[in-house]
């Protein structure tokens, strides 16, 4: 701490007299780190583990070009630069990660024009504005699943979702 505020003081153009008594001060936190939500659970099943390649090609109508693990909550199901979209699937590790899958849930459940979806684990909720579905699977456990890219493919990709999503809480 000392010598945080020497090396201030010199920062800031002042100089620490060698006798000078520094007194504590408060540190002052601006960090962008998380902290864990002791409600929430975290999921224990890889992401990719969740839904296969079988079922994500199935359900959207695509081919699955690409699957990969994007740790540390997500795996993403890429349809290939063609079709321009993508899938992910998130898993809430209960770090408190501002896109985790329980913060995502909080956060459509505010959001006007939320959809909330019936006999989907807990609760879940489905906003297509941001073409996402946030689940409480229950237990503090959430999952998210949702479509990244442009609008050419799966502009409206609910029923997917709600499908895989319905699989995907089968495995956890």
């Amino acid at each position: 701490m000392l010598c945080g505020a020497v090396l201030l003081l010199v920062a800031c153009g002042g100089e620490a007299a060698p006798d000078a008594t520094v007194g504590t001060v408060a540190p002052t936190t601006t960090s962008t780190t998380t902290t864990a939500d002791p409600g929430i659970v975290p999921v224990e099943v890889s992401p990719c583990d969740l839904v296969n390649v079988d079922e994500v090609t199935q359900a959207a109508g695509l081919e699955v070009t690409e699957s990969r693990d994007e740790p540390p909550i997500s795996c993403v199901f890429d349809f290939g630069a063609e079709a321009g979209v993508a899938i992910f699937v998130n898993v809430d590790d209960g770090e408190g990660r501002f896109g985790a899958p329980a913060a995502l849930f909080d956060g459509y459940m505010a959001e006007e024009g939320a959809e909330i979806i019936p006999d989907l684990g807990v609760a879940a909720v489905y906003v297509q504005g941001f073409r996402g579905l946030a689940v409480d699977a229950g237990g503090g456990r959430y999952i998210a699943l949702g479509v990244n890219g442009g609008y050419g493919e799966l502009a409206e990709p609910r029923d997917v979702l709600v499908e895989l999503a319905t699989a995907a809480l089968g495995r956890l």
